[in-house]
């Protein structure tokens, strides 16, 4: 399926004038330190219901780079491992309507409860924004009261393959800010 073909993961209005496509579930271990949070899923993520499914997308390879987790594993141990480096993701929109993934076509967007995520993890020391969508969208859904107190607010550079601004290795280095939070300096992974 191409990410401009129909997208199987959606809902229609009683009526059946708007379509709104779910995103993912957050993916959140014991004890998260770093918040990665995206946008909206692409068509390919949801249908995987996979974060960054897109093979063409640097989230996971720069994971591999920064935590050392071989984005060639499978998807379920990509993100055991990710949890147990204290990194949890989730996206900032639940649901909305949209024409094929790019950020610029989300239409009603329904924002996750980031808040109520934060109040319910208070080990969370960092929230990283996925790109300008995704800190577009926190700004919003935290209002002018900002983050809780000890919390911090990083936006980094969209790893989408739509985001060509930066190199991938300039990507590294802008989301190593990541793995400074969510590892502790003296230990290995």
């Amino acid at each position: 399926m191409t990410e401009q073909e129909a997208d199987p993961v959606e809902s229609s209005s009683p009526d059946g004038s708007s379509h709104l496509k779910q995103g993912l579930l957050p993916i959140i271990g014991s004890a998260p330190v770093v918040l990665v949070l995206g946008s909206f899923p692409s068509a390919r993520a949801r249908a995987a219901g996979a974060y960054y499914a897109n093979p063409q997308n640097h989230f996971w390879p720069i994971i591999e780079v920064l935590f050392g987790i071989p984005r060639v594993l499978p998807y379920s141990e990509r993100v055991r491992l990710l949890a147990e480096r204290q990194v949890a993701l989730w996206d900032m929109v639940d649901s909305c309507s949209q024409e094929g993934s790019m950020d610029s076509t989300i239409q009603e967007p329904a924002l996750n409860d980031v808040r109520g995520l934060l109040a319910a993890h208070p080990t969370i020391r960092l929230v990283a924004a996925n790109g300008r969508t995704a800190e577009r969208f926190l700004k919003r859904s935290l209002g002018g009261m900002g983050p809780p107190p000890g919390v911090t607010v990083v936006s980094l550079p969209s790893t989408s393959p739509a985001n060509a601004r930066e190199s991938f290795q300039k990507k590294v280095l802008r989301w190593q800010v990541i793995r400074d939070y969510a590892v502790p300096f003296d230990r290995e992974v």
